[in-house]
């Protein structure tokens, strides 16, 4: 079984997006798909576990939030404490009978739980994938240069960076951006998608030209 920590660079970004789609992929693959949502703020009216159902065709059982939050704020300041343990408990559990277990993250990799704990934590205690949801936009460079770096530091596993076109200015501009993340990302897989796609592009995701 393959296990995934789908984070980013901030909010908003097409997390969700990119779990929906990366999701279809592997189900195209013949795998079972589990998607989990560890904690969702401004829920219910975000509710990401069933948007992500809804697109890839999950069954309810298989996209699941853990804990919600009605306020859209950063969990730490929702949650008091929030219950780490018990939520990587959860997860555990909802591991078993699955090919691939898609997590996804509440804001980006380094947002506060509170009590010390970060997002991050849950790709370092259950040995979690990280894939790096970048929006490829004016500023991107930086971003994700920095977390790569971030991701290095605190000996996250990153086995893939996820460019979402759907925020570049032009298509020169988006490959551009490409090219340069690709050159400091050669150990990693690099895939491109749009989130105004609701489905892969010829049945796979798109990835960078050359």
């Amino acid at each position: 079984m393959t296990r995934y920590f789908i984070s980013g660079t901030g909010t908003g970004i097409g997390k969700s997006y990119f779990s929906a789609l990366f999701a279809q992929k592997l189900k195209a693959e013949g795998q079972r798909v589990r998607y989990v949502k560890p904690v969702a703020t401004g829920y219910p009216e975000d509710d990401d576990a069933a948007f992500v159902a809804g697109q890839a065709g999950l069954a309810p059982e298989d996209a699941v939030t853990l804990y919600t939050a009605a306020e859209p704020a950063s969990p730490c300041f929702v949650f008091d404490p929030f219950p780490f343990a018990a939520c990587v408990a959860r997860i555990e559990a909802l591991s078993v009978d699955c090919d691939a277990l898609l997590i996804e993250s509440a804001g980006g990799l380094a947002v506060p739980l509170g009590q010390r704990r970060y997002n991050y934590h849950f790709a370092l205690e259950l040995g979690l994938d990280v894939i790096l949801v970048v929006p490829n936009r004016l500023g991107c460079l930086s971003d994700a240069i920095v977390y790569g770096h971030f991701a290095k530091r605190h000996k996250l596993t990153l086995s893939a960076v996820a460019l979402n076109d759907h925020f570049a200015a032009s298509a020169r501009e988006a490959d551009r951006n490409a090219a340069v993340i690709a050159e400091h990302y050669t150990s990693q897989t690099m895939y491109r998608f749009d989130a105004a796609l609701t489905e892969w592009e010829g049945g796979s995701l798109r990835r960078p030209k050359g």
